[in-house]
């Protein structure tokens, strides 16, 4: 674009003014910015699923840590590992969560407890839930607690794990609780047991 600029000494035009070209952006300019604000974004898009990720397996197992702490309260209130009756073992996936639910519920497990942020499975099934309006009264969980007799010292024998992740929801297997509260991460967790 060309702008007529007030005349200055010396200045030429034929109506007293001089003529100055006011410079743009060139087309290579442009997709040199282009080029380098998507290659921030292709650097900073992966670290943030990563950080996600990350913090997905630390509430993951924060959770499991509070499970720990419920059973133990549990089993010092009570003196034995929560005993589900025979038949729950057979029936649905609902009823033993159920169970596990209300029965450790007054020991700081509530149904979120159950839950790893990072099953994508469940985290489907609870917003089909939501969007039918069934999800009230639903139990589901990411943890499978293992069985145990009604004696004391059953659940600190062996090291046997006390509550197992359904899935490898963080790459290297799934989270192991044993008794004395540590988890593990392990393709095979009787590894060596």
């Amino acid at each position: 674009m060309i702008f007529p600029i007030n005349k200055t000494r010396g200045g030429k035009g034929s109506l007293g003014f001089r003529l100055r070209a006011v410079r743009g952006y060139t087309l290579l300019e442009l997709i040199v910015v282009v080029a380098l604000v998507l290659t921030l974004l292709g650097v900073v898009v992966p670290l943030t699923a990563t950080y996600v990720n990350r913090a997905k397996k630390a509430k993951c197992l924060s959770h499991m840590r509070t499970i720990h702490s419920g059973i133990m309260s549990y089993i010092q209130d009570v003196g034995h590992w929560p005993q589900m009756e025979e038949d729950k073992w057979d029936h649905t996936e609902e009823e033993f969560f159920e169970f596990w639910v209300t029965t450790t519920e007054e020991h700081g497990l509530n149904r979120d407890t159950w839950l790893c942020p990072s099953d994508r499975a469940l985290e489907r099934r609870l917003l089909e839930e939501k969007a039918k309006g069934k999800d009230k009264g639903k139990y589901m969980g990411s943890y499978i607690p293992t069985r145990f007799d009604e004696h004391p010292a059953t659940p600190f024998r062996w090291n046997q794990p006390w509550v197992i992740e359904r899935g490898g929801f963080h790459g290297k297997g799934p989270h192991v609780l044993m008794p004395d509260g540590s988890i593990q991460e392990s393709l095979n967790p009787f590894n060596g047991r």
